[in-house]
């Protein structure tokens, strides 16, 4: 009985020990460090760097279509035959000109300048717009991967600390199979609760092949998330002071200058610009032309060099132009469809993040509370099992409760975190600014 009592002191401190070791930290890295890796390494953030790249150069070659030109032009052609004529009088000197020679070099040089292009002129200003539209794109879209990065990392940061306070827990079953099997050699115990020790063992193997299951997927898709390889060597202590956030008011007056929606309001601008140009295609445009021409048969003329200038006036009109105007308003209404529910979901994203916000400072709170009881019930439940007042059941039961409390305050206070990144996400501060983790924890 003496080594009984013995094991059971050294049971009760190390499950103590165990359930209130502090995890160390300074293992994984920053999250600002799967921030800036998202931002610059993202598919999706590398697709609109390469959008907006295309949009300037497509910006730039429709401002060419209505800036001067110029294009040159030269042949060289043998003929089989020359052909020449003398037209000087008769009596005179001869005078020959060559008509076709046998070896004919032509050259042109021709500069072309609209002076009258009203549509193009508006498309030159829509295709900025555009632009300007796909900056604000690339930035939204950068602020996006910056939350998905958050989200990962804040869920392998739960997930180690799950996969530790399962080791903990399976150490404690471990340990509690053991004093079973003793109890049951003295004949305190029956074979029942050595079955039963080692069917709780079992479990707990379970759940942490499970917690490590999760590690290692979300580790991937951090990784892919973000071009970083997370170090999982060690966890990250998860804390929050439950401080409540600003008014929602204040999260919210800064709506109209979201990247998201300044995105959707200049590409509804764009849209409307074309619009424009697509009316402005039935006013007539008016372009210049200048042309200078070098030949070695000159023919009549007698002057290899000549030029020639033009003034041109073009206009059509057919029932395309009608139908085209037609899309492009149609288009227009699109992009102003798109443009509100931009604006929603960013009100939306704002107020369910500052919610959430809300919600998980009490479930945190609520959370460490039961963690509280849970640990000091698991206790009072091995002093009493010591003492033979509760059976193996019910330590079981209290050592299972204190387990579950530590899982749920473990992903409360991940998901709280993660919520409170989110919410400055959601209104535009990218977590590298200068200013974005103030008040956050």
């Amino acid at each position: 009985m003496q080594r009984n009592g013995g094991d059971f002191l050294i049971a009760a401190a190390l499950f103590l020990l165990l359930l209130l070791y502090s995890l160390p930290s300074l293992a994984l890295q920053p999250v600002e460090t799967f921030v800036a890796g998202a931002r610059q390494r993202n598919p999706d953030a590398l697709e609109a760097r390469a959008n907006l790249a295309q949009e300037e150069a497509q910006a730039d070659s429709t401002l060419g279509r209505v800036l001067p030109g110029i294009s040159a032009r030269g042949s060289y052609t043998r003929n089989q035959y020359s052909s020449s004529i003398d037209i000087a009088p008769p009596g005179q000197a001869p005078q020959p000109i060559t008509v076709v020679p046998s070896d004919q070099w032509d050259g042109s040089a021709t500069l072309r300048v609209p002076l009258i292009d009203l549509a193009g002129f508006q498309r030159v200003s829509a295709a900025k717009t555009s632009a300007q539209a796909s900056a604000h794109q690339l930035e939204a879209t950068r602020l996006q991967v910056e939350g998905q990065a958050v989200q990962d990392y804040y869920q392998v940061v739960a997930n180690l600390a799950l996969v530790a306070a399962s080791s903990a827990a399976l150490d404690v079953s471990r340990e509690s199979f053991r004093l079973a099997q003793a109890r049951y050699q003295a004949g305190s115990a029956a074979a029942l609760e050595v079955d039963r020790a080692r069917a709780d063992v079992e479990q707990q193997v379970q759940q942490l092949a499970a917690a490590e299951l999760q590690v290692a997927l979300t580790a991937r898709a951090l990784e892919s998330a973000s071009g970083v390889e997370p170090d999982l060597s060690s966890v990250v202590r998860l804390s929050d002071d439950l401080h409540p956030e600003g008014n929602l008011d204040a999260f919210e007056g800064g709506l109209s200058r979201l990247p998201a929606v300044a995105a959707a309001t200049a590409s509804t601008n764009a849209a409307e610009k074309q619009a424009d140009a697509q009316r402005l295609a039935l006013a007539p445009s008016v372009a210049g032309s200048f042309t200078e021409r070098g030949t070695n048969a000159p023919g009549f003329t007698g002057h290899e060099w000549s030029y020639q200038a033009a003034v041109t006036a073009t206009w059509s009109f057919d029932l395309t132009n009608i139908a085209d105007i037609r899309s492009q308003e149609a288009a227009v209404d699109a992009a102003r469809a798109r443009e509100l529910r931009t604006v929603l979901s960013s009100r939306d994203s704002i107020h369910r993040e500052w919610n959430t916000i809300v919600a998980g400072i009490a479930r945190s709170r609520s959370a460490r509370a039961g963690l509280e009881a849970a640990r000091h019930a698991a206790a009072q439940a091995r002093e009493r099992y010591r003492a033979g007042t509760i059976t193996q059941l019910d330590l079981l039961q209290a050592q299972r409760d204190a387990f579950n409390a530590e899982v749920s305050r473990i992903q409360s206070d991940a998901d709280l975190v993660n919520a409170r990144a989110q919410l400055r996400l959601s209104t535009g501060h990218s977590l590298l600014s200068e200013n974005a983790g103030k008040g956050m924890p």
